[in-house]
């Protein structure tokens, strides 16, 4: 068997594509990076004056955004600045996949009694979830684009960002919303290749490289009634090109500790003990994460958060123990049979 190496400098493993190590054991990607350094703008106060001009407000919509809230500390804490600092007119979009534990829904229920915003969660059915989760567990390797975004973004976390994308556009669309706010760190965004560097860019990309690769998949699956679900009108996609996606934490410096800290105090959000050491709003991320290791032997974190540890929003060692973390196995094997998935088969 070969042996795992891991990068010294961040946290990713030889079994990512394309990875490479110089004599010092520094993979390809942080070498890159150190390239690329020079020209990332990180002066925040700057880049906040930036994210202001780059929403479009204008009291002809009845909102300034939508904010994609899960419930989780970063969504809460990006919806409490939006509309705490920001002072913005917030309609905070929820996306409940079946497998959101009732500690998330207290979470959300405190923290909207305390931040003035409107608040719309969607449910879709069983038939949906499932057909779409279980295209990406079992047939990803189909299609080369759902092969790459099942292995970069995770089993679990690919068809789930796939439905909040489609979901909250057609919605923000149907509301005339022309901002949709996302709470993804640095290294989230940059999930979409191989290179570990593309990232999504504005709603047209998140559509073209995100939701039509699940819609192709399901196709060569012949799940046709699903993909009617899928469908978008002309008009709303004319709509959808002058609408901004913005990611939040691009423009504001992430910092974990100050997160849970301002949360906790200004929001009695708590920390909840139902959900694995990468999630703080979603079971299902436990099965995601089980299927991962399965598969590649690799935690399905160790790509975001290696990003995380080069761009300094934590250490080594934070990334390391975050992907060390256990799982509950006996909440996975509950959640694979709801699924009909045999793990023991993949």
């Amino acid at each position: 068997m070969t042996e795992i190496k891991t990068c010294t400098r961040c946290i990713l493993t030889s079994q990512i594509p394309n990875i490479s190590f110089n004599a010092d054991g520094v993979c390809n990607f942080c070498t890159d990076y150190e390239k690329e350094k020079q020209y990332l703008d990180r002066d925040y106060v700057a880049l906040e004056k930036k994210m202001i001009s780059t929403l479009k407000v204008s009291k002809k919509h009845p909102y300034d955004c939508m904010v994609l809230y899960s419930g989780g500390k970063d969504s809460t804490y990006m919806l409490y600045r939006l509309a705490n600092h920001y002072k913005l007119r917030v309609l905070a979009f929820t996306f409940d996949n079946h497998f959101i534990p009732p500690e998330t829904y207290a979470n959300i229920d405190r923290v909207l009694k305390k931040i003035n915003v409107d608040h719309i969660v969607y449910k879709p059915s069983w038939n949906l979830t499932k057909t779409m989760f279980n295209a990406s567990f079992e047939n990803s390797g189909l299609k080369e684009s759902s092969k790459e975004l099942a292995f970069m973004i995770g089993h679990a976390c690919w068809p789930c960002f796939t439905q909040i994308a489609l979901h909250s556009i057609r919605l923000a669309a149907e509301k005339d919303i022309p901002n949709i706010v996302v709470g993804t760190t640095p290294g989230q965004l940059r999930q979409k290749k191989y290179d570990m560097n593309s990232k999504f860019d504005g709603l047209t990309d998140v559509y073209k490289n995100m939701i039509m690769p699940m819609i192709n998949l399901l196709k060569a699956l012949g799940k046709n009634d699903v993909i009617d679900s899928f469908n978008i009108s002309l008009w709303k996609k004319l709509k959808i090109m002058r609408m901004n996606l913005v990611p939040f934490f691009e423009y504001n410096k992430y910092n974990e500790h100050e997160v849970y800290e301002t949360i906790e105090r200004e929001l009695d959000w708590r920390k909840m003990k139902s959900t694995d050491s990468c999630s703080t709003n979603c079971q299902l991320n436990s099965l995601g994460i089980a299927i991962h290791q399965k598969k590649y032997n690799l935690h399905p974190y160790v790509i975001p958060l290696a990003r995380d540890v080069r761009e300094g929003l934590m250490t080594r060692e934070e990334a390391l123990t975050a992907v060390s973390g256990q799982v509950n196995g006996k909440l996975v094997d509950h959640i694979a049979e709801s699924f009909g998935l045999d793990l023991n088969k993949m």
